[in-house]
Protein backbone atom coordinates (compact mmCIF):
# COMPACT_ATOMS: atom_id res chain seq x y z
CA UNK A 1 0.00 0.00 0.00
CA UNK A 2 0.92 3.56 -0.20
CA UNK A 3 1.50 5.18 2.69
CA UNK A 4 0.67 8.39 3.82
CA UNK A 5 2.92 10.57 5.66
CA UNK A 6 1.92 10.78 9.60
CA UNK A 7 2.97 14.34 9.62
CA UNK A 8 2.89 16.58 6.69
CA UNK A 9 1.59 19.94 6.36
CA UNK A 10 1.94 20.73 9.86
CA UNK A 11 -0.60 18.56 10.83
CA UNK A 12 -0.50 15.61 13.18
CA UNK A 13 -2.55 12.68 10.87
CA UNK A 14 -3.04 10.88 14.06
CA UNK A 15 -5.49 13.22 15.50
CA UNK A 16 -7.31 12.98 12.57
CA UNK A 17 -10.48 11.22 13.15
CA UNK A 18 -11.01 9.65 9.76
CA UNK A 19 -14.07 6.96 9.12
CA UNK A 20 -13.14 4.01 9.55
CA UNK A 21 -15.02 2.49 7.27
CA UNK A 22 -15.21 2.59 3.49
CA UNK A 23 -17.37 4.86 2.28
CA UNK A 24 -20.19 4.10 -0.34
CA UNK A 25 -22.51 7.00 -0.70
CA UNK A 26 -24.03 9.35 -3.05
CA UNK A 27 -23.75 12.92 -3.12
CA UNK A 28 -26.18 15.88 -4.28
CA UNK A 29 -26.11 19.82 -3.32
CA UNK A 30 -28.74 21.28 -1.33
CA UNK A 31 -29.53 24.03 -3.74
CA UNK A 32 -29.60 21.88 -7.12
CA UNK A 33 -32.40 20.00 -4.91
CA UNK A 34 -34.03 22.61 -3.23
CA UNK A 35 -33.03 25.76 -4.66
CA UNK A 36 -33.71 29.31 -2.37
CA UNK A 37 -35.11 32.79 -2.32
CA UNK A 38 -31.49 34.33 -1.59
CA UNK A 39 -28.73 33.01 -3.57
CA UNK A 40 -26.99 34.69 -6.56
CA UNK A 41 -27.59 31.68 -8.51
CA UNK A 42 -31.84 31.86 -7.91
CA UNK A 43 -31.28 35.94 -9.11
CA UNK A 44 -28.84 34.44 -11.75
CA UNK A 45 -31.07 31.92 -13.14
CA UNK A 46 -34.29 33.63 -13.22
CA UNK A 47 -32.50 36.66 -14.96
CA UNK A 48 -31.46 34.40 -17.89
CA UNK A 49 -34.55 32.53 -18.00
CA UNK A 50 -32.85 29.45 -18.15
CA UNK A 51 -35.38 27.76 -16.83
CA UNK A 52 -38.06 28.68 -19.17
CA UNK A 53 -41.61 31.01 -18.33
CA UNK A 54 -44.83 29.97 -15.94
CA UNK A 55 -45.02 26.94 -14.68
CA UNK A 56 -41.36 25.59 -15.76
CA UNK A 57 -39.94 28.76 -13.45
CA UNK A 58 -42.33 27.73 -10.39
CA UNK A 59 -41.11 24.38 -10.36
CA UNK A 60 -37.22 25.62 -10.58
CA UNK A 61 -38.30 27.78 -7.09
CA UNK A 62 -38.36 24.39 -5.18
CA UNK A 63 -36.54 21.80 -7.62
CA UNK A 64 -37.50 18.18 -6.19
CA UNK A 65 -37.45 20.29 -2.39
CA UNK A 66 -34.75 18.16 -0.57
CA UNK A 67 -35.44 20.67 2.03
CA UNK A 68 -38.62 19.41 3.01
CA UNK A 69 -38.16 15.55 1.46
CA UNK A 70 -34.93 15.26 3.25
CA UNK A 71 -36.23 12.16 5.29
CA UNK A 72 -37.61 10.53 2.33
CA UNK A 73 -34.80 11.11 0.41
CA UNK A 74 -32.49 9.84 3.18
CA UNK A 75 -34.44 7.31 3.04
CA UNK A 76 -33.83 6.20 -0.57
CA UNK A 77 -30.30 6.29 -0.14
CA UNK A 78 -30.43 3.39 2.51
CA UNK A 79 -32.33 1.36 0.48
CA UNK A 80 -29.92 2.04 -2.13
CA UNK A 81 -27.30 0.52 -0.02
CA UNK A 82 -25.44 4.17 0.48
CA UNK A 83 -23.62 4.24 3.45
CA UNK A 84 -22.59 7.88 3.43
CA UNK A 85 -24.30 10.99 2.21
CA UNK A 86 -22.11 14.05 0.88
CA UNK A 87 -24.58 17.02 0.64
CA UNK A 88 -23.46 21.04 0.59
CA UNK A 89 -24.48 23.38 3.27
CA UNK A 90 -26.07 26.85 1.92
CA UNK A 91 -24.29 30.27 3.04
CA UNK A 92 -27.44 31.95 1.36
CA UNK A 93 -29.79 30.45 3.86
CA UNK A 94 -27.91 30.25 6.72
CA UNK A 95 -27.28 34.16 6.39
CA UNK A 96 -30.12 35.47 3.62
CA UNK A 97 -30.07 38.80 4.73
CA UNK A 98 -25.98 39.97 5.12
CA UNK A 99 -23.07 39.42 7.31
CA UNK A 100 -23.91 38.83 10.71
CA UNK A 101 -27.63 37.90 10.01
CA UNK A 102 -28.29 33.83 10.83
CA UNK A 103 -31.36 32.20 10.20
CA UNK A 104 -32.09 29.92 13.03
CA UNK A 105 -34.65 27.66 10.99
CA UNK A 106 -31.86 26.92 8.33
CA UNK A 107 -29.61 25.88 11.74
CA UNK A 108 -32.39 23.37 13.27
CA UNK A 109 -32.94 22.31 9.50
CA UNK A 110 -29.55 20.66 8.95
CA UNK A 111 -29.41 19.62 12.44
CA UNK A 112 -32.76 17.70 11.83
CA UNK A 113 -30.92 16.59 8.20
CA UNK A 114 -27.76 15.15 10.18
CA UNK A 115 -30.49 13.55 13.01
CA UNK A 116 -32.08 11.56 9.61
CA UNK A 117 -28.68 10.63 8.44
CA UNK A 118 -27.39 9.21 11.67
CA UNK A 119 -31.08 7.18 12.14
CA UNK A 120 -30.47 5.71 8.69
CA UNK A 121 -26.66 4.57 9.67
CA UNK A 122 -25.24 7.50 6.97
CA UNK A 123 -21.75 9.16 7.28
CA UNK A 124 -22.36 12.87 6.90
CA UNK A 125 -19.60 14.62 3.96
CA UNK A 126 -20.13 18.12 4.20
CA UNK A 127 -19.15 20.67 1.65
CA UNK A 128 -19.17 24.21 2.94
CA UNK A 129 -19.12 25.83 -0.64
CA UNK A 130 -20.65 24.33 -3.71
CA UNK A 131 -21.21 26.72 -6.35
CA UNK A 132 -23.68 29.13 -4.59
CA UNK A 133 -23.53 32.35 -2.95
CA UNK A 134 -25.26 34.82 -0.80
CA UNK A 135 -26.77 37.22 -2.95
CA UNK A 136 -25.37 40.52 -0.77
CA UNK A 137 -22.10 38.71 -0.90
CA UNK A 138 -22.36 38.37 -4.94
CA UNK A 139 -23.13 42.43 -4.65
CA UNK A 140 -20.06 42.76 -2.77
CA UNK A 141 -17.80 41.38 -5.38
CA UNK A 142 -17.89 37.87 -4.33
CA UNK A 143 -14.51 35.93 -4.65
CA UNK A 144 -13.14 38.74 -6.99
CA UNK A 145 -12.44 40.75 -4.30
CA UNK A 146 -9.57 39.13 -2.20
CA UNK A 147 -11.32 41.58 0.85
CA UNK A 148 -14.04 39.98 0.98
CA UNK A 149 -12.18 36.52 2.18
CA UNK A 150 -13.38 36.77 6.12
CA UNK A 151 -16.62 36.99 5.46
CA UNK A 152 -16.99 33.37 4.16
CA UNK A 153 -14.08 32.43 6.77
CA UNK A 154 -16.50 33.85 9.27
CA UNK A 155 -19.40 31.63 7.76
CA UNK A 156 -17.67 28.63 7.06
CA UNK A 157 -16.37 29.25 11.02
CA UNK A 158 -19.76 29.70 12.44
CA UNK A 159 -21.61 26.17 10.66
CA UNK A 160 -18.57 24.25 11.86
CA UNK A 161 -19.04 25.75 15.60
CA UNK A 162 -22.84 24.25 14.82
CA UNK A 163 -21.80 21.12 13.23
CA UNK A 164 -18.18 20.00 13.88
CA UNK A 165 -19.07 17.75 16.77
CA UNK A 166 -21.18 15.91 14.35
CA UNK A 167 -19.54 15.41 11.01
CA UNK A 168 -16.12 14.20 10.56
CA UNK A 169 -15.49 14.84 6.74
CA UNK A 170 -15.72 18.15 5.86
CA UNK A 171 -14.48 19.70 2.25
CA UNK A 172 -14.10 23.61 2.19
CA UNK A 173 -15.56 23.76 -1.33
CA UNK A 174 -16.61 21.94 -4.71
CA UNK A 175 -14.94 22.42 -7.59
CA UNK A 176 -13.11 25.88 -7.58
CA UNK A 177 -11.81 25.52 -11.09
CA UNK A 178 -15.25 24.86 -12.32
CA UNK A 179 -16.62 28.03 -10.51
CA UNK A 180 -14.04 30.49 -11.96
CA UNK A 181 -14.01 28.91 -15.76
CA UNK A 182 -17.83 28.49 -16.36
CA UNK A 183 -18.93 31.65 -14.09
CA UNK A 184 -16.14 34.30 -15.81
CA UNK A 185 -15.01 32.92 -18.96
CA UNK A 186 -17.83 30.67 -20.41
CA UNK A 187 -20.26 32.76 -18.81
CA UNK A 188 -23.00 30.23 -18.55
CA UNK A 189 -22.88 30.18 -14.88
CA UNK A 190 -23.29 32.99 -11.82
CA UNK A 191 -22.01 35.45 -11.92
CA UNK A 192 -22.19 35.35 -16.17
CA UNK A 193 -19.35 36.71 -16.95
CA UNK A 194 -17.67 36.57 -20.04
CA UNK A 195 -13.92 35.88 -21.34
CA UNK A 196 -12.69 37.35 -18.05
CA UNK A 197 -9.73 35.84 -18.29
CA UNK A 198 -7.36 37.59 -15.79
CA UNK A 199 -10.47 38.23 -13.43
CA UNK A 200 -11.04 34.09 -13.81
CA UNK A 201 -7.35 33.37 -12.43
CA UNK A 202 -8.15 35.76 -9.64
CA UNK A 203 -11.19 34.09 -8.50
CA UNK A 204 -9.48 31.19 -8.64
CA UNK A 205 -6.39 32.13 -6.66
CA UNK A 206 -8.76 34.02 -4.27
CA UNK A 207 -10.76 30.48 -3.53
CA UNK A 208 -7.33 29.11 -2.88
CA UNK A 209 -6.62 31.26 -0.26
CA UNK A 210 -10.14 31.06 1.26
CA UNK A 211 -9.51 27.10 1.63
CA UNK A 212 -6.24 27.84 3.16
CA UNK A 213 -7.72 30.62 5.69
CA UNK A 214 -10.77 28.24 6.32
CA UNK A 215 -8.61 25.35 7.08
CA UNK A 216 -6.51 26.96 9.70
CA UNK A 217 -9.00 28.77 11.02
CA UNK A 218 -11.46 25.42 12.13
CA UNK A 219 -8.52 23.92 12.94
CA UNK A 220 -8.31 26.25 15.83
CA UNK A 221 -11.78 25.78 17.11
CA UNK A 222 -12.91 23.43 19.49
CA UNK A 223 -12.88 19.51 17.83
CA UNK A 224 -11.04 21.22 14.71
CA UNK A 225 -7.66 19.32 15.48
CA UNK A 226 -9.74 16.24 14.60
CA UNK A 227 -11.45 17.52 11.77
CA UNK A 228 -10.97 15.92 8.18
CA UNK A 229 -11.05 19.00 6.25
CA UNK A 230 -10.64 18.76 2.43
CA UNK A 231 -11.08 20.09 -0.73
CA UNK A 232 -13.17 18.86 -3.88
CA UNK A 233 -11.65 19.02 -7.12
CA UNK A 234 -12.44 18.49 -10.45
CA UNK A 235 -10.26 15.87 -12.43
CA UNK A 236 -10.88 16.40 -16.36
CA UNK A 237 -8.99 16.63 -19.13
CA UNK A 238 -9.64 17.74 -23.13
CA UNK A 239 -8.15 15.53 -25.52
CA UNK A 240 -8.02 16.08 -29.20
CA UNK A 241 -9.95 13.69 -31.59
CA UNK A 242 -8.16 15.02 -34.94
CA UNK A 243 -4.85 16.69 -35.34
CA UNK A 244 -6.07 19.79 -36.34
CA UNK A 245 -3.87 22.70 -34.66
CA UNK A 246 -7.06 24.96 -33.78
CA UNK A 247 -8.37 21.82 -31.85
CA UNK A 248 -5.49 21.12 -30.12
CA UNK A 249 -4.86 24.84 -28.84
CA UNK A 250 -8.64 24.98 -27.16
CA UNK A 251 -7.85 21.43 -25.52
CA UNK A 252 -4.84 22.58 -24.67
CA UNK A 253 -6.23 25.95 -22.49
CA UNK A 254 -9.54 24.13 -21.79
CA UNK A 255 -7.07 21.76 -19.58
CA UNK A 256 -5.18 24.63 -18.53
CA UNK A 257 -8.06 26.86 -17.50
CA UNK A 258 -10.10 23.89 -15.96
CA UNK A 259 -7.09 23.89 -13.78
CA UNK A 260 -6.82 20.20 -12.60
CA UNK A 261 -3.28 20.90 -12.44
CA UNK A 262 -2.99 24.37 -11.53
CA UNK A 263 -4.94 23.51 -8.25
CA UNK A 264 -2.81 20.02 -7.43
CA UNK A 265 0.28 21.76 -8.53
CA UNK A 266 -0.43 24.92 -5.93
CA UNK A 267 -1.21 21.94 -2.89
CA UNK A 268 2.00 20.77 -4.11
CA UNK A 269 4.32 24.04 -4.18
CA UNK A 270 2.55 26.78 -2.73
CA UNK A 271 2.73 28.53 -5.74
CA UNK A 272 -0.49 29.65 -7.72
CA UNK A 273 -0.65 29.39 -11.61
CA UNK A 274 -2.28 30.70 -14.49
CA UNK A 275 -2.18 31.83 -17.72
CA UNK A 276 -3.52 33.55 -20.99
CA UNK A 277 -2.43 32.81 -24.81
CA UNK A 278 -3.57 36.77 -25.58
CA UNK A 279 -0.96 37.85 -23.09
CA UNK A 280 2.38 38.69 -22.50
CA UNK A 281 1.87 39.87 -19.15
CA UNK A 282 3.60 37.50 -16.54
CA UNK A 283 4.34 37.91 -12.95
CA UNK A 284 5.01 35.22 -9.75
CA UNK A 285 2.11 34.91 -7.64
CA UNK A 286 2.77 33.48 -3.87
CA UNK A 287 -0.82 32.28 -2.38
CA UNK A 288 0.26 32.12 0.71
CA UNK A 289 3.81 32.72 2.05
CA UNK A 290 2.53 30.22 5.24
CA UNK A 291 2.71 27.34 2.21
CA UNK A 292 6.16 26.15 2.15
CA UNK A 293 6.99 23.61 -0.71
CA UNK A 294 5.94 19.98 -0.32
CA UNK A 295 3.53 21.60 3.14
CA UNK A 296 -0.39 20.42 3.06
CA UNK A 297 -3.16 22.36 4.31
CA UNK A 298 -5.22 19.56 3.57
CA UNK A 299 -5.90 16.21 5.05
CA UNK A 300 -7.93 14.30 2.09
CA UNK A 301 -8.56 15.00 -1.44
CA UNK A 302 -11.96 14.86 -3.25
CA UNK A 303 -12.04 13.80 -6.60
CA UNK A 304 -14.98 14.51 -9.37
CA UNK A 305 -14.53 12.35 -11.72
CA UNK A 306 -17.30 12.05 -15.38
CA UNK A 307 -14.78 11.18 -18.29
CA UNK A 308 -11.59 12.89 -20.22
CA UNK A 309 -13.74 15.07 -23.08
CA UNK A 310 -12.87 14.73 -26.33
CA UNK A 311 -12.69 17.38 -28.85
CA UNK A 312 -13.49 17.16 -32.92
CA UNK A 313 -12.63 19.74 -35.61
CA UNK A 314 -16.02 21.60 -35.25
CA UNK A 315 -15.07 22.06 -31.36
CA UNK A 316 -18.04 19.56 -30.36
CA UNK A 317 -17.25 17.08 -28.04
CA UNK A 318 -18.25 13.02 -28.85
CA UNK A 319 -16.63 10.02 -29.01
CA UNK A 320 -12.96 9.21 -29.98
CA UNK A 321 -14.07 6.08 -31.57
CA UNK A 322 -17.03 4.41 -33.30
CA UNK A 323 -17.83 2.21 -30.53
CA UNK A 324 -17.28 4.19 -27.82
CA UNK A 325 -20.60 5.21 -25.36
CA UNK A 326 -21.33 8.66 -24.91
CA UNK A 327 -23.18 10.12 -22.61
CA UNK A 328 -26.29 12.77 -23.01
CA UNK A 329 -23.60 15.99 -22.49
CA UNK A 330 -21.32 14.32 -24.94
CA UNK A 331 -18.68 12.72 -22.74
CA UNK A 332 -17.60 9.42 -23.80
CA UNK A 333 -17.48 6.90 -21.14
CA UNK A 334 -13.88 6.77 -20.27
CA UNK A 335 -13.25 4.81 -16.87
CA UNK A 336 -9.00 4.91 -17.59
CA UNK A 337 -9.39 7.98 -16.57
CA UNK A 338 -10.76 7.59 -13.06
CA UNK A 339 -7.99 5.44 -12.43
CA UNK A 340 -5.38 8.47 -13.97
CA UNK A 341 -6.76 10.85 -12.03
CA UNK A 342 -6.22 8.36 -8.47
CA UNK A 343 -3.09 8.46 -9.61
CA UNK A 344 -2.47 12.32 -9.93
CA UNK A 345 -4.27 12.64 -6.64
CA UNK A 346 -1.63 10.48 -5.14
CA UNK A 347 0.98 12.78 -5.45
CA UNK A 348 -0.40 14.48 -2.41
CA UNK A 349 -0.19 12.01 0.22
CA UNK A 350 -3.34 12.23 1.58
CA UNK A 351 -6.60 10.11 1.82
CA UNK A 352 -8.69 10.39 -1.45
CA UNK A 353 -12.10 10.24 -1.76
CA UNK A 354 -14.31 10.05 -4.97
CA UNK A 355 -16.62 12.62 -4.22
CA UNK A 356 -18.73 12.58 -7.55
CA UNK A 357 -18.71 9.78 -10.36
CA UNK A 358 -22.12 9.97 -12.33
CA UNK A 359 -23.81 10.35 -16.11
CA UNK A 360 -26.39 12.05 -17.60
CA UNK A 361 -28.76 9.39 -19.43
CA UNK A 362 -32.08 10.08 -19.52
CA UNK A 363 -33.03 6.75 -21.51
CA UNK A 364 -30.64 5.01 -19.05
CA UNK A 365 -28.84 3.09 -21.88
CA UNK A 366 -25.46 3.34 -20.40
CA UNK A 367 -25.93 3.84 -16.47
CA UNK A 368 -25.17 0.02 -15.46
CA UNK A 369 -22.52 -0.04 -18.10
CA UNK A 370 -21.01 3.43 -16.47
CA UNK A 371 -21.08 1.97 -13.12
CA UNK A 372 -19.32 -1.40 -13.34
CA UNK A 373 -16.74 -0.08 -15.38
CA UNK A 374 -15.75 2.93 -13.76
CA UNK A 375 -16.31 1.23 -9.84
CA UNK A 376 -14.19 -1.73 -11.25
CA UNK A 377 -11.85 0.78 -12.33
CA UNK A 378 -11.99 2.25 -8.93
CA UNK A 379 -11.08 -1.58 -7.31
CA UNK A 380 -8.08 -2.18 -9.61
CA UNK A 381 -6.93 1.63 -7.95
CA UNK A 382 -7.22 -0.20 -4.89
CA UNK A 383 -5.73 -2.83 -5.65
CA UNK A 384 -2.30 -1.17 -7.07
CA UNK A 385 -2.16 0.70 -3.80
CA UNK A 386 -3.90 4.05 -4.08
CA UNK A 387 -5.11 5.18 -0.98
CA UNK A 388 -8.74 5.77 -1.72
CA UNK A 389 -11.04 5.40 1.09
CA UNK A 390 -15.00 5.82 -0.36
CA UNK A 391 -17.15 6.54 -3.39
CA UNK A 392 -19.80 8.92 -3.99
CA UNK A 393 -22.30 8.86 -6.87
CA UNK A 394 -23.41 11.93 -8.50
CA UNK A 395 -27.00 11.71 -8.46
CA UNK A 396 -29.66 10.38 -6.18
CA UNK A 397 -32.62 11.97 -8.17
CA UNK A 398 -32.99 14.46 -11.30
CA UNK A 399 -32.61 17.76 -10.51
CA UNK A 400 -31.15 21.41 -11.67
CA UNK A 401 -28.07 20.95 -13.29
CA UNK A 402 -26.67 24.02 -13.27
CA UNK A 403 -27.22 25.95 -17.10
CA UNK A 404 -28.71 22.78 -18.07
CA UNK A 405 -31.71 23.32 -15.68
CA UNK A 406 -33.96 19.84 -15.87
CA UNK A 407 -32.13 19.21 -19.54
CA UNK A 408 -30.20 16.59 -18.58
CA UNK A 409 -30.51 13.47 -16.31
CA UNK A 410 -28.26 12.42 -13.69
CA UNK A 411 -30.64 10.82 -11.49
CA UNK A 412 -30.77 7.08 -10.16
CA UNK A 413 -34.42 8.14 -9.65
CA UNK A 414 -36.32 9.86 -12.61
CA UNK A 415 -37.79 13.23 -11.45
CA UNK A 416 -40.07 15.30 -13.05
CA UNK A 417 -40.90 18.81 -13.54
CA UNK A 418 -43.60 18.33 -15.99
CA UNK A 419 -45.38 16.53 -13.02
CA UNK A 420 -44.28 19.10 -10.51
CA UNK A 421 -45.73 21.43 -12.74
CA UNK A 422 -48.80 20.22 -13.01
CA UNK A 423 -49.36 19.11 -9.88
CA UNK A 424 -49.10 21.83 -7.06
CA UNK A 425 -47.78 20.70 -3.56
CA UNK A 426 -46.57 17.70 -5.04
CA UNK A 427 -43.03 18.41 -5.05
CA UNK A 428 -42.45 16.08 -8.44
CA UNK A 429 -43.33 12.97 -6.71
CA UNK A 430 -46.01 10.93 -7.62
CA UNK A 431 -48.11 9.59 -5.38
CA UNK A 432 -46.92 5.87 -5.97
CA UNK A 433 -43.05 7.14 -5.67
CA UNK A 434 -40.30 7.98 -7.64
CA UNK A 435 -39.37 5.68 -10.72
CA UNK A 436 -36.06 4.32 -9.93
CA UNK A 437 -33.98 3.65 -13.27
CA UNK A 438 -33.33 -0.03 -13.92
CA UNK A 439 -29.32 0.73 -14.21
CA UNK A 440 -29.20 2.46 -10.52
CA UNK A 441 -29.19 -1.31 -9.77
CA UNK A 442 -25.94 -1.71 -10.54
CA UNK A 443 -25.18 0.79 -8.11
CA UNK A 444 -27.27 -1.01 -5.55
CA UNK A 445 -24.96 -4.49 -6.01
CA UNK A 446 -21.98 -2.36 -5.56
CA UNK A 447 -23.26 -0.93 -1.87
CA UNK A 448 -24.20 -4.61 -0.89
CA UNK A 449 -21.57 -6.48 -2.12
CA UNK A 450 -18.54 -4.27 -1.45
CA UNK A 451 -16.99 -4.60 1.82
CA UNK A 452 -17.48 -2.12 4.52
CA UNK A 453 -13.75 -1.87 6.54
CA UNK A 454 -10.77 -0.85 4.53
CA UNK A 455 -9.06 -4.00 5.19
CA UNK A 456 -11.55 -6.01 3.95
CA UNK A 457 -12.16 -3.67 0.66
CA UNK A 458 -8.28 -3.85 -0.29
CA UNK A 459 -8.42 -7.88 0.02
CA UNK A 460 -11.71 -7.90 -2.20
CA UNK A 461 -10.17 -5.89 -4.88
CA UNK A 462 -7.22 -8.11 -5.57
CA UNK A 463 -9.45 -10.83 -5.93
CA UNK A 464 -11.94 -8.90 -8.31
CA UNK A 465 -10.49 -6.17 -9.89
CA UNK A 466 -9.11 -7.84 -12.80
CA UNK A 467 -11.66 -9.65 -14.07
CA UNK A 468 -14.48 -6.64 -13.59
CA UNK A 469 -12.30 -4.24 -14.86
CA UNK A 470 -11.70 -6.34 -18.49
CA UNK A 471 -15.57 -7.00 -18.81
CA UNK A 472 -16.41 -3.53 -18.61
CA UNK A 473 -14.07 -1.86 -20.56
CA UNK A 474 -14.63 -4.60 -23.30
CA UNK A 475 -18.68 -3.51 -22.79
CA UNK A 476 -17.85 0.10 -23.07
CA UNK A 477 -15.72 -0.44 -25.73
CA UNK A 478 -12.75 1.25 -23.83
CA UNK A 479 -9.41 0.31 -23.75
CA UNK A 480 -6.74 1.92 -21.78
CA UNK A 481 -4.40 4.20 -23.75
CA UNK A 482 -1.61 6.82 -23.25
CA UNK A 483 -2.08 9.74 -21.04
CA UNK A 484 -1.63 12.67 -22.70
CA UNK A 485 0.63 15.01 -21.36
CA UNK A 486 0.41 18.78 -21.72
CA UNK A 487 3.23 21.11 -22.01
CA UNK A 488 2.34 24.21 -19.91
CA UNK A 489 4.91 26.48 -18.26
CA UNK A 490 6.43 25.83 -14.81
CA UNK A 491 6.45 29.56 -14.47
CA UNK A 492 3.92 30.85 -12.05
CA UNK A 493 1.96 33.64 -13.91
CA UNK A 494 -0.75 35.31 -13.90
CA UNK A 495 -1.74 37.06 -17.23
CA UNK A 496 -4.50 37.50 -19.65
CA UNK A 497 -6.83 40.48 -20.84
CA UNK A 498 -10.24 40.67 -19.90
CA UNK A 499 -12.49 39.96 -22.49
CA UNK A 500 -15.89 42.01 -23.46
CA UNK A 501 -20.74 34.18 -19.05
CA UNK A 502 -20.57 21.54 -13.75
Amino acid sequence: MQGIEEKRGGTDRALQHFPEHFLKGIALSVWQNSSDTSSNWTEFAQRKNYFGQGAYKDAFLKANDFWTEYENDIKLMKDLGATSFRFSFEWARFAPEGPGSVDPSAVAKFHQILDCCEANGLEPCATLFHFTLPQWFEALGGFAVEENLPLFVDYCTLVFQHYGHRIRLWATMNEPTCFAFVGYICGIWAPGKFLRLTEAGTVLCNLLKAHCAVYRALKKLPGGSGACIGLVHQHIMFEPRDNWWHIRAMCKWMTFWFGTNVVLDFFKTGTFTWASPFSSLAKTLHVDDGIKAGELVVDWWGVNYYSRPVVHWNFAMGASSANERVTDTNFRLHPQGLYDSIKDASALGVPIYITETGLADAKDQHREHFIRSHYSMLLKAIHDGFDVRGVFFWTLMDNIEWHEGFRVKFGLYRWDPEYAAHHAGSNGRPPHGLELRKGALALKEVHTTWPDDLQSIRSYAAAHHHQDSNAAAAKCGNTPGVKQQLSLTAVAVVGGSDGGGG
